[in-house]
């Protein structure tokens, strides 16, 4: 298993608030880049694809917009077990990742030991454009400051 984190940045940067995972997860890279053995991935798919992205870490972060009826610019640490449906998380040609987590950990995928789920409520998903939307735009720190605190505590236990 390769020592290190991942963080998955998820979405489409072409569709406003969609963006907002890749952002978010290059943000948090730049932060920690003389600290930390991060890797970047940028993913526009979930499901097998997600857990295949995961393969080979020691943890895992994953950072996407999501639609859950919050207020825009919401962020929020969640579990597996408590998904938010994500635009990218679940796809009609894929399976939900717990699905395929657990089909890799049955096949020997060597996966995360520990795993992070973030999630940046959007106002806009349809709008072509590479701006988010005020509240999300204003909620980008936010999200950077709590996945970089979890990913230096998780470092500090290591």
């Amino acid at each position: 298993m390769t020592a290190g984190t991942v963080i998955i940045g998820m979405g489409n940067p072409l569709l406003s608030d969609d963006g907002v995972g890749i952002a978010v997860a290059h943000a948090v890279a730049e932060r920690l880049k003389q600290t930390v053995n991060l890797t970047v991935t940028e993913l526009h798919t979930g499901g097998i694809r997600l857990m295949e992205a995961m393969a080979g870490f020691k943890r895992a972060v994953v950072v996407d917009a999501m639609l859950s009826g919050a207020v825009p610019g919401t962020v929020r640490n969640f579990d597996p077990q408590d998904f938010v449906t994500t635009k990218n998380t679940f796809s009609s040609h894929d399976t939900d990742f717990e699905t395929a987590y657990d089909l890799g950990k049955m096949t020997g995928v060597p996966l995360p030991e520990q795993f992070s789920f973030w999630g940046i409520e959007a106002a806009e998903f349809d709008l072509f454009g590479e701006c988010f939307t005020d509240r999300v735009a204003a909620a980008v720190p936010l999200a950077v400051e709590r996945i970089v605190a979890q990913i230096t505590k998780w470092e500090g236990a290591a």
